[in-house]
């Protein structure tokens, strides 16, 4: 709340006695306050209800104007999100203070959000477009909770995807409003399902909601789960709500209905799925055909983990056959120590399209089947299946159906039919598919080559992309085989680097090229595309680029300034030097990079781009040497500390090695010193750990944790998803890898 009062001590002129407006009702865990010698935006900005805004931080960066863009955002994100909700911003003032070392990404506290600096602090001179969209989704995030978590708070802490999942949700409408040029809901079904997929497709996942009794339990829900599939979940519920294309806002009226009737109060997620069923429900009786208890359908998805596959097929000539079955990845059929109250059955929603046809929905309930009407005697007939990718589900024809499909989308014209995320979808799908063992790698490699023909968006493109590099590290094991499967893209790198003109933006040292502009329709991704195929072409060795980029770094003079690579192109110059074959030359970079990196004077989102590149470098004492600066408080912010560890020096083959020996050789002091680092030491876990894909790794892990299990406390997940992926990387070796040497044979390496 604001300030009320202000009055110097009596007894000591130094001291200040300030008193505080009354606090609204509220969760005491949403409470805060800073002491801190910060500057803020002035004059606040004040939204069309008279809230005041502004972005607090130290003083050079706010100096340097950095607290300009997230403070506009947040006063147009309120606008947005009091329509949305239906529910004027309580409070009379909103303040986002940018924290130096700050473990979390941000912190909800109601009227006082605290964040990391890299997620509140954007300089459009020196920072990129990626670190602007940082800003602005956690920005919108932390702006949902002010209504989903802090007005309306969840009763107990097994509902707590209500809060995380709903303002991961709610951050898309947020940006999307803030950022209209971006065209940001493309990157939704990228960004938040895929990663809930990664983790949910494992009998190590959890369902949504848990039981709760004890602060390990709460730490432990702070994950993908909670946060992504949560988000998944609510765009799932917006399709069978309202339809794709039909323009309702039934989901939306049931938000607004739920905010009023709990605000200034705790609800239940049960609760939420009432207000949703009254609205589907309107008008219908109970008896009805297409009444839907919706309570009892988000418990089969909140209630039990995992996902299911939707299995298309041939029934007869004139029909298909829809089924589901659980999606697993190793331990297939195993349910592990958790039995589902549902036997994992769901109410799955779909949408679906024959041929040219309008968009059908049906729902298929558990344990039952649905026939579709299908004409298989037309040869150019087909069915598409989850229509925008919003169902929180896989799709898995059969060759007939899946060969005609791709019939009809290998054409120029047919292809534009696919929207964004359902091209991206198709791929993830595949390629998930391939991972469980039901869909051949072949199958993954002529998609590829398919799409590729077609497809010149960015987040289909950066799946596609994923997927390559997802095959390359479970064969990095296997390094002449690696090298191969690299070379095989890299005609494709060199043509998206021809086909974007990367070379004349990379190239270009003046104004003359500058790069596409977000104030422009298309701008963003156009911008963020170019940056995507140098990146790509200098990673796969596109021999121009790697030119460029080895120039632009020696021309670099890191101490004055001078000649400084435009910030885009940083991380791909720094990460193609950093990759080279290790030699003196290289060791004088790293050393002039990690001088930069330990300025007082760098900024903080430019230190991320710099620690990643520094864990590339191809040599052990540089690597070991780098993990032990990590332990120096002095050298690293002890909450960059574990995301170096386990995201930059465990990125590389020989990195994820180096990065295991430092953990089993400083495990003690690790877990002593990162305690409270939650989100970090689950990220740290998981970077490390989770690439191996041998047995006798496998072995050696189990064996050195095998009695610290009961001290890893809410990092016990981490560990057990960790195990899961390995075992399920293991088994992609056994079944795939022969099939990645036969598609790589005429490469050279």
């Amino acid at each position: 709340m604001p300030v009320k009062t202000e009055k110097d001590d009596v007894d000591d002129s130094d001291w200040k006695t300030y008193t505080f407006d009354t606090s609204v009702k509220m969760s005491t865990y949403l409470l805060a306050f800073i002491v801190a010698d910060f500057k803020c935006t002035e004059p606040p900005l004040e939204t069309s209800n008279g809230v005041k805004v502004r972005t607090c931080g130290r003083k050079e960066p706010v100096d340097d104007d950095e607290d300009k863009y997230s403070a506009q955002i947040t006063k147009t994100i309120i606008e947005k999100y009091e329509e949305f909700y239906g529910t004027q911003f309580p409070l009379p003032k909103i303040d986002s203070v940018a924290v130096p070392d700050f473990s979390a990404g941000a912190m909800e506290n109601w009227g006082l959000i605290l964040y990391r600096e890299t997620a509140l602090l954007y300089n459009p001179n020196k920072d990129t477009y990626s670190n602007k969209a940082r800003v602005n989704t956690v920005v919108a995030h932390e702006l949902a909770h002010q209504w989903f978590g802090n007005l309306v708070t969840m009763k107990w802490w097994n509902d707590l995807w209500l809060n995380e999942g709903f303002a991961s949700y709610v951050e898309w409408i947020g940006t999307v409003k803030s950022e209209p040029n971006w065209d940001y809901l493309d990157f939704q079904t990228y960004s938040d399902k895929s990663r809930a997929f990664a983790i949910d497709s494992y009998t190590s996942s959890r369902p949504t909601s848990i039981a709760v009794s004890k602060p390990d339990d709460i730490n432990a829900q702070f994950d993908s789960i909670s946060y992504s599939k949560g988000s998944a979940m609510l765009v799932q519920a917006k399709m069978f709500m309202d339809g794709t294309g039909k323009g309702t806002e039934n989901f939306e009226n049931a938000i607004k209905k739920y905010v009023e009737v709990y605000q200034y109060s705790n609800a239940e997620q049960s609760e939420l799925y009432e207000e949703l069923s009254k609205v589907y429900n309107a008008g219908k009786d109970e008896t009805a055909e297409d009444y839907m208890n919706i309570v009892e359908v988000m418990n089969t998805w909140t209630l039990q983990m995992n996902f299911p596959v939707v299995d298309v097929r041939r029934y007869d000539d004139n029909h298909v056959i829809i089924s589901q079955r659980r999606f697993l990845i190793s331990d297939a059929g195993s349910s592990g120590d958790k039995k589902s109250p549902y036997g994992y059955q769901w109410y799955v929603p779909i949408e679906y399209k024959i041929g040219d046809g309008d968009i059908e929905f049906l729902w298929l309930k558990p344990n039952s089947t649905e026939l579709i009407e299908f004409d298989f005697s037309d040869a150019d007939n087909y069915l598409r299946l989850n229509m925008m990718s919003a169902g929180y589900y896989v799709v898995n024809f059969n060759y007939n159906l899946n060969s005609r499909l791709l019939k009809y989308l290998d054409d120029t014209e047919n292809y534009k039919n696919l929207t964004t995320s359902e091209a991206q979808g198709m791929m993830y799908d595949t390629f998930l598919l391939i991972s469980e063992g039901s869909t051949p790698m072949s199958e993954g490699l002529n998609l590829i080559d398919m799409m590729l023909k077609y497809e010149d968006r960015l987040v289909p493109l950066r799946e596609i992309s994923r997927q390559i590099s997802g095959v390359a590290v479970h064969i990095s094991e296997n390094e002449d085989l690696w090298a191969k499967w690299k070379n095989r893209y890299k005609t494709v790198a060199s043509d998206l680097y021809g086909k974007t003109e990367a070379s004349k933006y990379f190239k270009s040292t003046d104004d003359e090229e500058e790069l596409p502009t977000d104030d422009v329709e298309g701008g963003f991704q156009n911008r963020l595309k170019v940056v995507f195929a140098v990146n790509m072409a200098c990673a796969y060795g596109v021999q121009e680029c790697v030119d460029i980029a080895t120039a632009k770094f020696d021309n670099w003079n890191m101490e004055t300034g001078e000649n400084e690579p435009k910030a885009e192109f940083k991380a791909t110059i720094m990460n193609t030097v950093m990759s080279k074959d290790f030699n003196e030359d290289v060791k004088k970079q790293w050393d002039a990079l990690w001088g930069l990196y330990i300025n007082p004077a760098t900024s903080a989102s430019e230190k991320q781009t710099i620690y990643y590149a520094l864990g590339l470098i191809q040599n052990n004492d540089t690597l070991i040497e780098f993990s032990n600066y990590c332990l120096n408080s002095t050298l690293v912010r002890p909450s960059d500390a574990l995301y170096i560890l386990g995201r930059s020096i465990a990125q590389t083959r020989l990195g994820r090695h180096i990065s295991w020996d430092f953990l089993k050789a400083n495990w003690a002091r690790i877990t002593e010193e990162f305690t409270d680092a939650l989100f970090a030491v689950d990220s740290y876990i998981a970077g490390v750990l989770s690439n191996f894909s041998e047995q006798k790794k496998l072995d050696e892990i189990e064996e050195f944790f095998a009695d610290k299990l009961d001290t890893l406390g809410p990092g016990r997940a981490a560990y057990e998803s960790a195990l899961q992926s390995i075992r399920g990387n293991i088994a992609w070796r056994e079944e795939h890898e022969s099939a990645v040497e036969e598609a790589v044979a005429d490469q050279s390496d």
